[in-house]
């Protein structure tokens, strides 16, 4: 004769656990939150860097023909104690050079982006009597961790070294263009590319001879380096014109007789002060080099690269964005190749996120196993 002990549960938690148990919407219940699970593991975006509200800005103040001695006096240090005003700064770190001083504010960390821009704003207008004269207008540049890291990175090199750098750039910014396209891609950025431009080398006992500035000549030169669009109008008797002012620097020979001052009624033109070629960014010291390896295990010689940064929008799929990027880079693969260039995917966040997701993942079915066999 077999006895049955039929056990009540005194505390809370086992109440509960017999009350789950002989329920039959916990089998319900149990797959209703697989699939909430599911979902979520699929729709959540994958990401590396964590979400963060971090607050700066650059400032950068030009002040042409100022040596950085120079510019560390009159406006590194008047801006930089009035920089540290500003209630929220964490630290500025100030960065005098020839012709230019860099500031860069940073923000206690859960400050607010567009409260702490506008607070760096205000301060340099309210500030703008302690610059010199012939600075030129503060350019200030916030900063933004979502869309300033990028996600992936691709460099672009050729395989002759003797490649014109500004045709290798030239290529990159046409893909830059079609990458930029992308659904939730937030910026592009190129490192090491060489620009075409026109070179002005200035002489300054020239210069110092027609008592100019840098600052003048700079003004000069923009002043004519726009386009001003067609402007459609009609008269009184109702006849249309249409008035446009084409840029009026198109070869060196524009440069050269750009007219920068009057000297005693006689026009002085660049070309007085000012020697002018034709040829790419010499002011751009900045490059970067990569080095591939052969089939005999053996690396080809340093060769210029220029690299092409992605950022996504926050809250983008990084595995997604990635994914796109490496499809659209694949579509000119044959023709850059038939180019003599080459590229390289030197980082790829996307692919890092899924593969760390994926890992969690295992090791959480892993557990609920182990937790399931044992109990």
């Amino acid at each position: 004769m077999s006895v049955s002990h039929n056990i009540e549960p005194k505390d809370i938690a086992g109440k509960l656990a017999k009350t789950f148990i002989r329920n039959p919407l916990t089998l319900i219940l149990g797959l209703f939150l697989l699939v909430i699970g599911y979902l979520a593991l699929e729709l959540m975006p994958r990401e590396e860097n964590p979400q963060m509200v971090v607050s700066g800005s650059t400032v950068i103040i030009a002040l042409p023909g100022a040596t950085s001695h120079e510019i560390e006096n009159v406006i590194i240090k008047p801006l930089e104690r009035k920089l540290k005003e500003i209630k929220g700064i964490e630290h500025v770190h100030s960065i005098a050079m020839d012709n230019v001083a860099v500031f860069n504010a940073a923000f206690y960390i859960g400050e607010e982006k567009s409260d702490s821009n506008l607070k760096i704003y205000d301060k340099l207008m309210q500030n703008m009597d302690l610059l010199p004269k012939g600075a030129l207008q503060p350019i200030i540049k916030p900063l933004d961790i979502d869309i300033d890291i990028p996600i992936v990175s691709v460099a672009f090199y050729a395989n002759d070294p003797a490649m014109d750098p500004t045709l290798l750039s030239d290529r990159v910014k046409e893909i830059q263009q079609r990458i930029n396209a992308l659904p939730n891609v937030a910026i592009t950025n190129l490192k090491g590319d060489m620009r075409h431009q026109y070179n002005v080398t200035v002489d300054m006992q020239r210069l110092s001879g027609y008592n100019l500035s840098l600052g003048q000549i700079v003004q000069s030169v923009q002043s004519l380096a726009y386009n001003v669009p067609e402007i459609k109008g009609k008269t009184l008797s109702n006849e249309i014109v249409m008035i446009g002012v084409k840029n009026a620097i198109e070869d060196v020979e524009d440069v050269k007789n750009i007219i920068v001052s009057q000297n005693m009624g006689a026009s002085v033109y660049l070309r007085d002060i000012a020697t002018v070629t034709q040829g790419e960014e010499i002011q751009n010291f900045k490059s970067a080099l990569i080095s591939t390896k052969k089939p005999d295990s053996t690396f080809s010689p340093l060769t210029r690269q220029v690299t092409l940064t992605v950022s996504k929008l926050q809250g983008a799929n990084s595995v997604i964005i990635a994914d796109e990027v490496k499809e659209e880079l694949s579509k000119y693969k044959e023709i850059l190749k038939k180019e003599g260039i080459n590229y390289v995917i030197t980082r790829n966040d996307g692919e890092r996120a899924n593969e760390a997701v994926n890992e969690l993942v295992f090791h959480l079915l892993l557990s609920i196993l182990i937790i399931a066999i044992l109990l």
